[in-house]
């Protein structure tokens, strides 16, 4: 299960400044989106019934996004408006999907169709496309620049003599129009069969057993929506991590039994998601896969290839499934030639990826982790690459070759662990050896070093071993086809392979059995977008605007005389099957179709109106009498993006946003002009104060063209920043920050990517020092000269992306840049001559690179602002994702409360205390969901002053995946994923938390927090989505914020509370074993072990009766493990633990080893537990202050043992620092719970005592000065204990009315007064030690001890002094009476009695407060209670 990390962030989409707004509504707002690109695949997916809520379909899209459709809900007018605010627990039900079997498991793979993508906006190769459109004098390149053309001749001369010694690694892919191709997961009319069993658990070697690879069913589980469960609407609108060039959704894959969707992009990234929300599950990049090839596999030198990923296929295996990613070589890569092409009589070349997706539903929640196995290069087409079982259960990969055999290999899957694979041949790796840069010719190599540099090999950059294995290779002798066919469908039907190839001119069919191909037929059909098998002798073929299905039963003889057959199997030798046509469906025209089995299908396309449409065909048996076709619109955009975005208004649309601050986002609109706006602003619909100044600036002069990219630059001279803008016509412009266009240039034909800026430290002396880089689409460079704002010069692009770039001045003056691309090459200009050097692989620049002095910067890195807002989307992905920003709670929340808690001191401080409150207000009224209670919205708007509104959209962030919702009504926010719930209602709580900071605002925060995390499911709905338990425990995890993690905390224990009894068992019972104590030494630290303890651990602390011995002995051992573990990075959840469930682990565990743990940790100051929220030892001084109030005497017994270190000698150093830390404990606890420790403070004292034996110097050296200031401390808080420092004696009073004298000079105990009845209230010793008074307030009597040394003492040591005489006498309040009486040495020298009134009836607290003597002299003085005093002679 991977999970995620990192700041919380939620993506917020302002309709308010779309600019678009009055003509797109927000319930089809995301809907308008879709219309803007093509379509290139479609998928549907329905599990179970048709009301089930999960069925639905998915869009890929060109612009590298997804659109999710499900049945559309009605939504109806909630009739709770008027309720009251009822806080309280919820009795709405969990309805998160229940574990579904992956045994079970069904999948359908989608590729677009050829047809359904469309050509580039210009036919022109994209070479031709690097150099700028403008043809100024200014823009002109200066004649040594080396023209595309031309470079390869210049490369020659320079690299004369010189062979390049290449090493094996794979290139970032290159987006052609011409080479997207069609991927389909095996699929059929016949019923699946058994899934086999796992491949990949951990007990699978290679000799495997299991059940047939066939065809998923179709018509149950894969049809489309039924017509009359109603139409489909927009979910959501899913922004993939890879975005701009090569992110063209190229396959889809659904696993509809687990609820998952991996999307696979043309770059090669894999983004696995799930269905009801859309969220990101765990990804990977295929391109960067960088393993060995299996042995039987012909290694590739691939350094400099580019590829397109164009299939997805999943393969179930038991509980685990095999995803096989496979691509094309980009006809733009620099190794790609004419022998690559089929058409020519080449042979395609095909890389191939095989990963591991391993699913586990944990208490309802989804997991997913991605292995990757291996990798293999074969020439075929990346369309006709799968797996299946032969008869004999033995699992074979298969592809047909570029000359048409069918060639298949045995495929092993390694357990984990396995032995390495052998290492490549000697041939294969000699590529690790590094360039000499000294033999490049007559040019000198500006970066040689005075001495040679030694560049160390990198183990961690050497292909690793891969866990999959190849048998012997078997090519069938026949040949699918002479000529060379560009698409295949090969399906398994009932362990048969049947296959479909197909060209421009002809569809060949084939069927491959016992290593025997086959050929069925040869038509001459043309135009063919997709076809497949469906049963065993059914077939539908997609043409352009027509479906037409087809009977495989008819067969003739080599004499063209009829045969008949009943099935495939029945065909005798020397016949070929002559199709039937049964049935011809006109579809029309559509960019993209799904073929789900023989009579139904789905197409998205556009109406005449331009809007998008998914259609649904559903046809019966031509036979039967009600044969009917049945054409039904699915769902249908209500409104066309473009067409809003061509409608006349005063504003244009948005098409780019800036946040540079909370108070300045900058704001680019189509209409060629700048706006600028504050975060409250954009939070509130322009028309609710149509008296404000919604906008604060506008530009004055239009750029002429839409704005699609906005950036910020600095003039170091003047320190003055300016923003740089991109038009969409290539265009560049530069504003000051009071938006007056400064400067304006047309340099480039796509539109600008990037600003990049070197320090003014890091070019002191170079060329491009107060320039600034502006990096077009195609990777063009224009630098600009900040200061004087002068257009310079150009610097062309390459097909390939730029990555990085990188400045160094040498000692020769030379100033150098290296430009990083995709496909690994590096190109060398020197700057201040506009000279282009030299173009190598990036493997060669190892050691210009150890060199150091450079400085670089990454193109990928987002820019960064002061602000918690930041860019999602670009300006091709829709309106949606252009008006979408991600806003950063962590960071947000932190800056406001600092701000809300400084002191103000003046009138600037409190304007932005104020302006904190209201970017406050203005957050909740965007993450609040109103009329949902009426009670509730009044609050917010009359105590909160937040004025809820609905024109703001909040989606959901997660390893790089954004997703937008559409919502019609509010509550349909919390009706989507517990993920999505959670997110929000964490959102809503951590922002309510920092507005109750001020105390006019406390309990109105309080009452609302109270609502959403107890009430919101009651009045949502049977549909309401609970806060998910692991997406609150990750946050707890991941955060750095105190206050995050704290309404992390507030949230769980809500929902907590809320299970039943039955959750709460099924949930521990699922994650018990995945605690820490049960795992290996290597998985301890493992955030799902983690992730274990902490919600077993919290609900065993709250329902520890429901759990099982065994589950509460796995949890406390789990929590002693990680609070012993000096290098865990979880012992704060250790510590939190053990503070909250001490009551219940100290049963099953040494809770006194606990308790030690806690002192030790509680007395570090490590500079690593600094943080808020990771300093453990603030965390566990407070769980010690709450286990010593719940378990005292456990507590004092430990702490008074670990006092007297019995086991010192045993541990040395160490045993002497844990006293140390027990005496701050005891230190610690004094000043805070001083009550807690009155009843024990004698035990304790007297083991301080002990502490001090003169007999072990080294340990009273150890602790003297810590046990002084424990007595100190003692003294000064208790006023039943005194010290007299001149004769080191230590007079404790006890609640049994003794007093206990100690000498500390020999810490010995040396005698025991007894003339109190009851509880010592105070004592004192006089100025010279003589005397000691005692106080009983219960016997309201003082007692005067003679307490000096005298004769007998030397006769008697330990024996208490005589006293000589006994004084009694009552007075009157406030009076004194006595009388003379001779002591008899057991009785105290003076008994005075006393009566104070009212005054003495105090609690032990106000003792030690209005309690204390106060001595005139030697034997006069004072006892003050509360009010009142008395003065006596001793």
């Amino acid at each position: 299960m991977e999970l995620a990390s990192g700041s919380f962030s939620v993506p917020l989409t302002f309709l308010t400044v779309s600019g678009a707004r009055d003509r797109v509504s927000k319930s089809n707002y995301i809907e308008g989106n879709g219309s803007k690109s093509k379509s290139t695949i479609l998928a549907s997916y329905r599990v179970g019934d048709e009301s089930d809520r999960r069925r639905g379909s998915v869009i890929g899209l060109e612009d590298g996004t997804i659109l999710l459709l499900r049945p559309a809900q009605k939504h109806q007018v909630q009739d709770h408006l008027k309720a009251p605010v009822h806080v309280g627990r919820s009795s709405s039900p969990h309805n998160s999907p229940s574990r579904a079997s992956v045994r079970s498991l069904m999948a359908t793979s989608r590729s677009p169709s050829p047809s359904g993508h469309s050509p580039a906006p210009f036919s022109m190769n994209i070479r031709s496309r690097i150099v700028s459109g403008v043809t100024t004098e200014q823009a002109e390149a200066p004649k040594n620049y080396v023209d595309f053309d031309e470079e390869p001749d210049k490369l020659k001369e320079l690299l004369k003599g010189h062979t390049p010694k290449e090493r094996r690694e794979s290139s970032v892919g290159k987006v052609t129009a011409e080479n997207k191709a069609v991927t389909e997961q095996e699929r059929g009319g016949i019923k699946r069969k058994e899934a086999p069993r796992s491949l990949l658990s951990g007990a699978t070697s290679p000799a495997l057993t299991p059940k047939s690879l066939s065809a998923p069913s179709s018509p149950k589980g894969l049809g489309p929506p039924s017509d009359s469960s109603g139409n489909l609407e927009v979910l959501g609108h899913v922004l993939l991590p890879c975005s701009g060039q090569e992110s063209s959704v190229s396959a889809l894959h659904l696993l509809s039994d687990v609820d998952i969707i991996a999307v696979l992009q043309e770059s090669g990234h894999l983004s696995i998601l799930h269905s009801s929300d859309g969220r990101c599950l765990a990804t990977s990049n295929l391109e960067i896969t960088h393993l060995q090839v299996p042995e039987g596999c012909t290694a590739r030198d691939s350094q400099h290839d580019s590829w397109i990923w164009k299939t997805l296929r999943a393969y179930c295996a038991g509980e685990y499934t095999l995803l096989i990613g496979c691509a094309s070589l980009d006809p733009n890569s620099p190794t790609f030639t004419a022998a690559d092409i089929p058409e020519a009589g080449g042979y395609e070349q095909c890389r191939v990826v095989v990963l591991e997706l391993r699913v586990n539903y944990l208490a309802g929640a989804l997991g997913v982790t991605l292995e990757t196995l291996g990798q293999l290069y074969c020439d075929s087409s990346s369309e006709s690459i799968g797996v299946y079982w032969t008869p004999k259960q033995v699992l074979m990969l298969y592809h047909v070759n570029s000359e048409g055999h069918f060639v298949e290999q045995k495929l092993n899957i390694l357990p984990r662990g396995a032995p390495a694979l052998p290492p490549l041949r000697e041939q294969e790796s000699s590529d690790s050896q590094s360039l000499n840069l000294t033999a490049l010719g007559p040019i000198a190599n500006p970066f040689k070093p005075s001495k040679r540099v030694e560049v160390a090999v990198n183990s961690g950059d050497l292909p690793q071993p891969g866990r999959i294995a190849l048998g012997s290779t078997f090519v069938s002798e026949k040949a699918v086809s002479a000529t060379p066919h560009t698409h295949y469908r090969i399906t398994n039907i009932e362990g048969r392979l049947r296959g479909l190839a197909w060209s421009e001119q002809e569809l060949v069919a084939f069927k491959y059995e016992k290593q025997s191909l086959r050929v069925l037929f040869a038509c001459d059909w043309r135009n063919i977008n997709d076809c497949t098998w469906f049963d065993n002798d059914t077939l539908l073929v997609a043409f352009e605007e027509k479906c037409e299905l087809y009977s495989l039963r008819n067969a003739v003889d080599p004499n063209n005389d009829g045969v008949p057959i009943t099935s495939l199997d029945d065909l005798s030798e020397g016949a070929i099957i002559q199709p039937k046509l049964l049935q011809t469906f006109p579809v029309g025209p559509y960019d993209s179709i799904e073929l789900i089995n023989p009579r139904s299908f789905l197409v998205t396309g556009f109406d005449k109106n331009g809007r998008r449409t998914v259609k649904s065909f559903v046809s019966t048996e031509k036979d039967s009498k009600d044969s009917k076709n049945t054409l039904s619109v699915l769902w249908r955009n209500q409104s066309a993006t473009f067409q809003s975005e061509s409608s006349p208004s005063k504003t244009g649309v948005l098409t780019a946003m800036m946040p540079i601050s909370v108070s300045t986002v900058v704001l680019g609109f189509s209409d060629g002009r700048l706006r600028q706006t504050t975060l409250t602003k954009i939070c509130q619909n322009p028309g609710a104060n149509p008296g404000s100044n919604y906008f604060g600036k506008v530009s004055e002069v239009s750029l002429g063209a839409p704005i699609v990219s906005l950036h910020i630059a600095k003039n170091e001279r003047t320190k003055e920043r300016l923003i740089v803008g991109g038009g969409d016509d290539g265009s560049v412009a530069i504003w000051n920050m009071d938006l007056k266009l400064c400067a304006r240039w047309t340099i480039f034909i796509t539109p600008l990517l990037k600003v990049i800026q070197f320090e003014d430290e890091d070019s002191k002396t170079s060329p491009l020092r107060g320039c600034i880089l502006c990096i077009s689409e195609h990777g063009t460079i224009a630098v600009v000269a900040v200061d004087g704002l002068q257009y310079l010069y150009l610097i062309p692009g390459s097909p390939s992306p730029l990555r990085e770039v990188w400045l160094k001045e040498d000692e020769n003056n030379h100033h150098h840049l290296l430009l990083f691309y995709a496909d690994r090459r590096v190109r060398l200009w020197d700057i201040k001559t506009k000279e282009f050097w030299r173009s190598m692989a990036s493997e060669k620049t190892e050691e210009i690179r150890a060199q150091g002095g450079w400085k670089a910067i990454s193109l990928e890195k987002p820019a960064s602002f002061a602000s918690p807002l930041s860019v999602i989307g670009r300006h091709d992905q829709g309106l949606d994702s252009v008006c979408t920003l991600s806003f950063d709670v962590e960071r947000f929340i932190l800056e406001s409360i600092t701000m809300i808690k400084t002191i103000s001191t003046s009138k600037n401080q409190t304007a932005n205390i104020l302006a904190a409150r209201d970017r406050l207000r203005a957050i909740l009224s965007v993450v609040l969901t109103p009329a949902i209670n009426s009670s509730i919205d009044e609050i917010c708007q009359e105590q909160l002053g937040i004025h809820l509104s609905g024109d703001v959209s909040v989606g959901f962030q997660r390893l790089g995946c954004t997703s937008l919702y559409a919502t019609a009504v509010p509550e349909q926010v919390w009706k989507v994923s517990g993920d999505v719930s959670a997110a929000r209602a964490l959102a809503i709580v951590v922002t309510l938390r920092g507005l109750s900071v001020f105390e006019e605002f406390a309990d109105a925060a309080a009452t609302v927090i109270t609502f959403y995390t107890t009430s919101l499911g009651t009045l949502v709905g049977p549909l309401y989505q609970p806060p998910d338990l692991a997406f609150l425990a990750q946050k707890w995890f991941d955060t750095s914020s105190l206050e995050i993690r704290q309404a992390a905390r507030t949230l769980f224990d809500a929902a907590v509370v809320r299970l039943s009894d039955d959750e709460t068992n099924q949930l521990v019972n699922e994650w018990q074993h995945h605690l820490p104590c049960l795992q290996p030494t290597a998985d301890r630290e493992s955030r799902m072990a983690a992730l274990s303890l902490f919600l077993c651990g919290y609900l065993a602390a709250e329902k520890y009766s429901l759990l099982s011995t065994s589950a509460l002995t796995d949890i406390a051992k789990s929590i002693a493990l990680y609070l012993h573990d000096e290098q865990s990075t979880y012992r704060v959840l250790a510590v939190d633990l053990s503070s909250r469930g001490f009551h219940v682990w100290q049963h099953y565990i040494d809770a006194m080893e606990i308790l030690r743990a806690l002192f030790a940790l509680a007395t570090s100051a490590k500079k690593e537990n600094i943080s808020a929220v990771n300093n453990v030892s603030a965390q566990a001084r407070s769980a010690v202050l709450s286990i010593a109030g719940r378990a005292t005497g456990l507590f004092m017994t430990t702490l008074g043992l670990d006092i007297i270190g019995k086991d010192v000698k045993e541990k040395g150093e160490q045993g002497l620092e844990h006293r140390k830390s027990v005496l701050q404990i005891l230190a610690f606890l004094i000043r805070k719970r001083p009550l807690v420790l009155l009843p024990n403070l004698p035990q304790l004292l007297e083991a301080v005592v002990k502490s001090l034996d003169p007999n072990s110097t080294t340990n009273r050296d150890a602790v003297l000065d810590t046990a002084t200031e424990i007595l100190g401390h003692v003294v000064k808080t208790f006023p039943s204990i005194d010290f007299h420092t001149p004769t080191q004696r230590l007079a404790v009073g006890t609640s049994e009315g003794a007093i206990v004298m100690y000498d500390l000079k020999t810490a010995i105990r040396l005698y025991v007064l007894e003339g109190h009845k009851k509880s010592i209230t105070a004592c004192s010793f006089s100025p010279d030690g003589r005397r000691l008074v005692t106080l009983s307030l219960e016997e309201s009597v003082v007692l005067v001890w003679k307490v000096g040394s005298s004769f007998s003492s030397f006769f008697n040591p330990g024996a208490p002094p005589r006293q000589g005489a006994r004084m009694t006498g009552i007075s009157a309040i406030g009076g004194w009476g006595g009388g003379g009486a001779k002591s008899d040495g057991d009785e105290p020298y003076k008994r005075l009695g006393f009566n104070v009134g009212e005054e003495g009836n105090m609690t032990t607290a106000e003792t030690l407060k209005f309690v204390n003597f106060d001595w005139t002299a030697d034997r006069s003085v004072k006892l003050k209670i509360r009010e009142s005093v008395l003065t006596f002679s001793t």
